[in-house]
């Protein structure tokens, strides 16, 4: 049925125009080429439509070289209700295109114009794309030869071409998974047979490109574990007598032994029915923002991307985070990898066991402990020195001294008619306070909690009941939970806090002089350097390492910067994905690194060039092995794989196969350095160690004010 719409309209068209039951005029060419190039943009069902048409032909009643009239079509186009825009100036033309494309809308564009004025801007201006569909029309009979017109990927072209009159082709250049750029013919009118001979006019990009046809692909790549295990050579040399090289520009030939991404590559590529090729992707990165051309700063990139970019590659994989500045160079699939940004640092250490009796004492209790002693001096005195206090009371004398005789008030009173005003005066009780009782207070609460021998000091019983508490608190709160704390450190040895925020990152880089590494031009440096305050503060601090031009901060790879750390250096920090850390650190033993915790999200994903034709057929396979577990599944067996063959072959050993450099021998020291033991182990005086200092640091302050005391009461006496 809708094959005969279009045709349906043609005969409506014919009988309005009968007089009488004859027709009045003839269809002219002109006419029926109206129709037809209206016929034909209808059956894209789209409906709006860019036109673009030399300047002189809209005047009315202008026409090209073909004979084409303009206003005619224009009407035709009217009548089955489809807008249009229309353009004479080229550049208003391209800027309505980029609008579209930034909006991610498709466009059509009709070109009453020879393509070869226009392929090279389209080109450069990057207005090829899958959402931009070019249709050329210009009274041609023959469509352009493949040598002198190419219609290149991503550029989507259709030529109409007017064989004989009264009859169109259209030519597509997409109509094969080939690439290379020629039209074929996916279509035609015919005005004998009223109408288009298929509807749609084009074959969709889904049917398409679901199967390449053995097309190769050329995919960008780097060693860059667990995603590509990549072994370089030496072109002179045979493959099986050379050497592996990493992060050298003169060895070019590389052979891809395995990792994540050559499964997915290869999955891919059984699925869609494509071969790939690698080839060694500039500076052995994923890329980043040309610095050296300022120009060319805002557009262009380096490594892999760049090579994307520039249309030199097909797919870039190897866990290429998204990115803002990334999206303006390329164009990114569903995400093949759910990641986050993370860091590793070196497991925590050792704490100084010359300190292990303090540490039961954390800073935020020391204040508190001290205070309680300094206070239960003062506060046992008051208890004691408060009963003394309350039995004083006031009383009159009843004996008067004159001179030296004495006179009772009580017989003064009785002869005395006038009466007399005696001062009162405080009679102290019959018991005395005990001498210096605040020096002895004192000393007794400090004894006390210093588990000392010391006698009891009042009798009273508010005083007995102070000191049973102090006794109490003493003994089980302080002695009893220290030596549990202190026994339980000896036995499994302290260790230092873990780094596991950006804070304690920062804090650990200003206090104690940690150094942050990043993989050149990579997903992870983008964060820092774009990222939020704190980010960018680390970045700063990054940067003060090595100030100059010498940037020893980045380093070839992950995988490079936890061999630093595993070699035995305790103050550096390596940022990336946390799966990339987590896949490499397995290799040198888990326990010798401390993983963060999960900073940010990041997606990984397949890049393409910007407008590739074939995205949407590659999300859907993608999309279909992400649901079914797929990918989570491959991510799983490369794990597994790298455990069985470090079983197999020894850590050390499995990684000179996969490693480049040789002359590297500190792995060697670090493998054989002896693992600290996780478990119990027996106490020895060595762990008493900050016992005898204490001890000693005791005696010599106890000889220090012996000594003080001597010379004292020599200058008193003398």
């Amino acid at each position: 049925m809708e094959k005969l719409l279009p045709a349906w309209g043609l005969l409506l068209y014919l009988f309005n125009s009968l007089d009488g039951g004859r027709l009045t005029t003839n269809i002219c060419h002109e006419s029926n080429t109206s129709i037809a190039l209206s016929q034909i943009i209808s059956g894209l069902r789209q409906p709006l439509l860019c036109i673009l048409v030399p300047s002189t032909a809209l005047d009315e009643g202008c026409q090209n070289d073909s004979g084409f009239k303009f206003n005619e079509f224009l009407q035709r186009l009217n009548q089955i209700y489809y807008k249009s825009v229309i353009f004479s100036d080229t550049e208003l033309f391209f800027q309505h295109i980029e609008n579209h494309l930034q909006g991610a809308n498709e466009c059509i564009s009709l070109i009453f114009d020879d393509p070869k004025e226009l392929l090279h801007r389209l080109y450069y201006r990057r207005l090829a794309h899958r959402l931009s569909l070019f249709i050329f029309y210009w009274g041609a009979r023959l469509p352009p030869r493949s040598d002198a017109i190419s219609f290149r990927e991503p550029l989507r072209a259709v030529v109409i071409t007017c064989p004989r009159q009264n009859a169109f082709r259209i030519y597509y250049n997409q109509a094969r998974p080939c690439s290379v750029g020629h039209l074929q013919l996916v279509n035609w009118y015919d005005g004998e047979s009223l109408g288009l001979q298929r509807i749609p006019l084009l074959p969709t990009a889904a049917s398409v490109y679901a199967n390449f046809e053995g097309r190769t692909f050329l995919v960008p790549v780097f060693h860059s574990p667990p995603w590509f295990w990549v072994t370089y050579y030496n072109n002179s040399y045979e493959e099986e007598e050379i050497p592996k090289v990493f992060g050298s520009t003169q060895y070019i030939d590389l052979k891809v032994t395995g990792g994540r991404d050559h499964r997915l590559l290869k999955v891919l590529a059984k699925h869609m029915n494509f071969r790939f090729k690698y080839i060694d992707a500039p500076g052995r990165t994923q890329g980043s923002i040309r610095s050296d051309n300022a120009k060319e700063s805002n557009d262009s990139f380096t490594g892999g991307i760049g090579m994307l970019q520039f249309r030199r590659a097909d797919l870039f994989l190897g866990d290429v985070g998204l990115g803002l500045e990334r999206r303006k160079a390329v164009e990114f699939s569903f995400f093949t990898l759910a990641d986050s940004g993370a860091f590793a640092t070196h497991a925590p250490r050792r704490l100084n066991e010359a300190f292990a009796i303090m540490r039961p004492f954390k800073p935020d209790i020391w204040p508190y402990l001290i205070l309680t002693i300094l206070f239960s001096g003062p506060i046992f005195y008051c208890i004691i020195a408060m009963p003394y206090i309350w039995r004083r009371r006031c009383v009159y004398p009843d004996i008067e001294h004159f001179g030296k005789q004495m006179s009772s008030t009580s017989y003064i009173k009785e002869i005395t008619p006038r009466k007399l005003m005696l001062k009162p005066m405080m009679i102290p009780s019959a018991q005395q306070m005990p001498f210096q009782l605040f020096d002895k207070c004192i000393w007794f609460a400090l004894r006390l909690f210093l588990k000392q021998s010391c006698q009891e000091l009042y009798y009273g019983y508010r005083a007995k009941f102070l000191t049973i508490v102090y006794w109490i608190s003493a003994t089980y709160v302080l002695a009893d939970v220290y030596s549990a704390q202190l026994t339980s450190q000896f036995a499994r040895p302290a260790r230092e806090a873990p780094i596991n925020t950006l804070q304690h990152l920062q804090a650990a880089m200003i206090h104690e002089g940690y150094q942050l590494y990043v993989e050149k031009e990579s997903s992870s440096l983008e964060m820092l350097e774009n990222g939020t305050e704190l980010f960018r503060q680390l970045h700063a601090l990054m940067r003060q390492q090595q100030p100059g031009k010498n940037q020893t901060f980045f380093i070839d790879s992950v995988e490079a910067g936890i061999q630093m750390i595993a070699s035995g250096s305790v103050s550096k920090v390596v940022l990336g994905g946390r799966e990339t850390l987590y896949f490499n650190i397995q290799q040198y033993g888990a326990y010798k690194f401390q993983l963060s915790q999960k900073l940010y999200t990041r997606y990984s994903a397949v890049a393409v060039q910007i407008g590739c034709p074939f995205l949407d057929s590659l999300n859907n396979v993608l999309m279909h092995l992400f649901e079914g577990g797929i990918l989570e599944k491959m991510t799983t067996a490369e794990y597994a794989t790298q455990a069985r063959k470090i079983s197999m072959k020894g850590p050390q050993q499995y990684k000179d196969v996969t490693k480049i450099d040789k002359g590297s021998t500190n792995m060697k020291n670090s493998r054989s350095q002896n693992r600290d033991s996780d478990d119990i182990s027996p106490l020895n005086l060595g762990m008493l160690q900050g016992a005898f200092i204490a001890l000693f640091v005791g005696a010599l302050a106890a000889g220090a004010v012996l000594l003080f005391e001597f010379i004292f009461n020599q200058l008193s006496l003398g």
